[in-house]
């Protein structure tokens, strides 16, 4: 007995549906990271002041919501389903405010445009060349930041920070936690001279 066209149709739709749910259910979800701040010791001797981070710049390849690792010296790998839960500059420039800040109990530090109502006496501005490494592997920050007088812009203090963080395994949850760490260290970098700054 011969099939009707239209069961013959209903069969093709079901066995579509099938396939395509097989599909969908095998996909792999996207996982989402952020960078953390990390546990400062206070500077007891610091001065008051007030202290507004950013504009964060980051190189092209970076800025993306992949995390980006370098296999090699000439290439980077994306994360398909590894990415930032927020864009990498703000995170960059969230973490380095709460990091000063747990250094520096008696500042006030902020998010750079600062939407409060008191001035920013010093800026702190970042330029990230290089901020990966090979999966599982040491990460690599490079950054030139400098410290400004916000009302006249003039350069107080600068360099260029190195900084190498071993991620300890696979996975990256173990790499995104290297970059925090990389970011603290730069963060006492930054400390030290602001406290050497004259009054």
């Amino acid at each position: 007995m011969k099939t009707s066209p239209p069961r013959a149709l209903l069969h093709l739709a079901l066995v579509a549906a099938w396939l395509a749910w097989g599909c969908l259910g095998s996909s792999a979800l996207t996982r989402l990271y952020v960078l953390a701040p990390m546990e400062g010791t206070p500077e007891s001797d610091a001065p008051a002041m007030s202290v507004g981070v950013g504009p964060v710049a980051l190189a092209g390849y970076l800025d993306r919501p992949q995390i980006v690792t370098r296999p090699s010296a000439d290439s980077i790998d994306l994360a398909e389903f590894d990415q930032w839960g927020e864009p990498l500059r703000d995170g960059i420039s969230r973490v380095l405010a709460e990091d000063l800040s747990r250094q520096l109990p008696a500042a006030r530090i902020s998010v750079f445009p600062s939407r409060g109502l008191a001035p920013i006496r010093y800026r702190v501005e970042v330029d990230v060349m290089r901020f990966d490494g090979p999966a599982g592997g040491e990460t690599t920050l490079e950054a030139r930041w400098r410290i400004l007088d916000n009302a006249t812009g003039k350069e107080l203090a600068g360099q260029t920070t190195l900084r190498t963080e071993a991620a300890g395994g696979a996975g990256y949850t173990r790499t995104v936690s290297a970059m925090s760490r990389a970011l603290a260290g730069m963060s006492r970098e930054i400390v030290d001279a602001l406290i050497a700054l004259p009054r």
